[in-house]
């Protein structure tokens, strides 16, 4: 579904990310892990478009992202950020409803898609709230609702990348969003990319795990393969003690 090939990103000369091979599935749920400055954001901001590569393609569904028309690509790839800034004082069901902008939606049909979205991500209950009074972790929710409903009438899987969702919601609410995301992969065909920094997070949920470190992709894999001990120590500088649940799901402590 997305194929990168020899990806290369610079700036001001510097090399930022270099990737010679990645791709995912449809339904695949992929961690991007790394310390910072390891080139996670960069390759969010690169996938999505709002960074040129100095060399190399990215290919969505066997097409190359410089060929897709924009209105197509938008119901086919949406990104949430670590934050979005918005001071209008939009209602928060009306800042979901910018994501029907790019679809051909009547009236009913996005009212209903709103309500759904906001629904799914544990934001109905303060629809009629101003946007800019709402907590970070809500208002990251409702980012989330709105890409959804950018990207609820694909006509192909959809890839959806995400910059941390979980910074700035509460424990529940993190395994409810991962949750949520895992489901749109199984259940509806959703390819997603998102960056996370809880290691077992990324073994609870991802079915894979891409990580880099200074730029550079040395490791994927399911993350039991990636995520060693001994990995940890060399990539985060901490020793971690290697534990198994009752669903023999790894936990680094």
């Amino acid at each position: 579904m997305l194929t990168i090939e020899n990806l290369l990103v610079k700036q001001e000369h510097h090399q930022i990310l270099n990737l010679p091979a990645a791709s995912l599935v449809s339904g695949e749920l992929i961690a991007v892990l790394g310390p910072n400055g390891a080139g996670k954001s960069s390759l969010i901001k690169t996938i999505c478009g709002e960074w040129s590569a100095s060399q190399g393609q990215i290919y969505l569904h066997g097409k190359s992202l410089e060929y897709w028309h924009r209105q197509r690509l938008a119901k086919h790839l949406g990104v949430l950020p670590q934050a979005s800034q918005l001071s209008f004082p939009f209602k928060a069901q009306e800042v979901v409803a910018i994501g029907a902008t790019p679809l051909s939606l009547n009236i009913r049909e996005i009212n209903h898609a709103v309500q759904k979205w906001m629904q799914a991500t544990d934001t109905w209950q303060f629809a009629d709230r101003l946007y800019t009074s709402l907590s970070g972790g809500e208002r990251q929710r409702v980012q989330l609702a709105r890409v959804l409903l950018q990207l609820s009438q694909a006509e192909l899987a959809p890839l959806l990348l995400l910059d941390e969702p979980t910074s700035a919601q509460d424990l529940g609410q993190q395994h409810q969003l991962l949750n949520l995301v895992k489901s749109l992969c199984q259940e509806n065909g959703f390819a997603v990319i998102s960056i996370l920094h809880d290691l077992n997070q990324a073994s609870r949920y991802a079915d894979k795990v891409w990580l880099l470190h200074q730029g550079e992709l040395i490791a994927q894999g399911s993350p039991p393969q990636v995520l060693k001990p001994e990995t940890v120590m060399k990539i985060w500088g901490y020793q971690p003690e290697l534990f198994f649940n009752r669903h023999g799901q790894q936990i680094l402590v």
